[in-house]
């Protein structure tokens, strides 16, 4: 018998493409599968297997703050339960899983409300990469009937933004797609930047590489950039990833010369005082406001070894 829960993991796994929200609902998809399709074990047993899932996953996609948060929920429930019995514990961890989508989707929603009041008619939306909750705004705005245009970045190594660029043909948003080396020229035509996250903590934010240039050319430019994401991404800075392996040369360069190497990265840290806010379901947040949030997390033991 194949599990369910182990082909979503190999999906997750294997998923360069996806943005942090998708990951994290299928990583859901993968706890709650797991948790219905292991019946009869000890809960030993129960236990291990949730933990090798949640290592594998934090391994093939290192630095997802929502990822962190989701799993952290799991060892929590799993620390507070004190039956024997591994059903009981299994609809515990089900349960938590269930109540951290819905307020992670109620989340996404509210964001996207807040962010769709910065477009105006007529402006210029520079977007980064393919992001769902950046969609999620822009779709807002054009079913309130506003009218704009995106300036869209290419997003190499993985190109992210063609996706983009087709999702907003769907809706019949007009855009422009600018490679990455050029992406001065569309920050100087942009009204305002709108990016995504992976991870927001105290200081910074950790985003497809290419942010912190956006960022830094935003604000020579004079013109509003804005981090938009939920609160469940936000990370205390100690269990932020300080440096990120170089991923596949071949994404950059099939065959290149045997004297040249390859660098190739999905990530950059972007510091959030070069940025005008973080737009969350609670409204736009400072600096200041996103630390104390993050102060009162309660951090698992189990997951501060995983992540060391």
């Amino acid at each position: 018998m194949e599990f369910k829960y182990l082909k979503i993991l190999d999906d997750i796994s294997n998923d360069k493409h996806s943005g942090a929200w998708i990951v994290a609902q299928k990583a859901i998809n993968c706890v709650e599968a797991l948790t219905s399709e292991m019946i009869g074990v000890s809960v030993p047993e129960l236990v291990a297997e949730l933990e090798n899932v949640a290592s594998t996953i934090l391994k093939t996609q290192p630095g997802m703050a929502q990822l962190i948060n989701l799993f952290n929920l799991v060892f929590v429930t799993i620390e507070n339960e004190t039956s024997e019995d591994s059903i009981v514990l299994s609809r515990k961890v089900s349960g938590a899983v269930k109540r951290f989508h819905e307020l992670a989707k109620n989340a996404v929603a509210q964001v996207a409300g807040f962010g769709a009041e910065l477009i105006s008619d007529d402006s210029l939306i520079l977007v980064h990469s393919n992001s769902s909750t950046l969609m999620g705004i822009l779709r807002n705005a054009h079913d309130a009937g506003k009218s704009f245009h995106v300036l869209l970045s290419e997003s190499r190594p993985i190109n992210e933004g063609r996706a983009c660029a087709e999702e907003l043909a769907k809706l019949k948003i007009e855009s422009t797609y600018f490679v990455d080396a050029a992406l001065s020229k569309a920050v100087d035509r942009a009204d305002v930047v709108l990016l995504g996250a992976d991870s927001v903590s105290e200081v910074s934010v950790v985003n497809k590489i290419g942010t912190r240039a956006i960022a830094l050319l935003a604000k020579e430019a004079v013109v509003e950039a804005y981090i938009a994401c939920e609160s469940s991404k936000f990370l205390s800075h100690k269990l932020v990833q300080k440096n990120e392996t170089p991923r596949n040369p071949n994404e950059v360069w099939e065959n290149p010369p045997s004297e040249v190497t390859i660098e190739n990265y999905y990530f950059d840290n972007t510091s959030l005082e070069i940025l005008t806010g973080v737009i969350t379901e609670k409204g736009i947040l400072t600096p200041s406001e996103i630390g104390g949030k993050i102060g009162a997390q309660k951090l698992s033991t189990k997951l501060l070894k995983m992540l060391r």
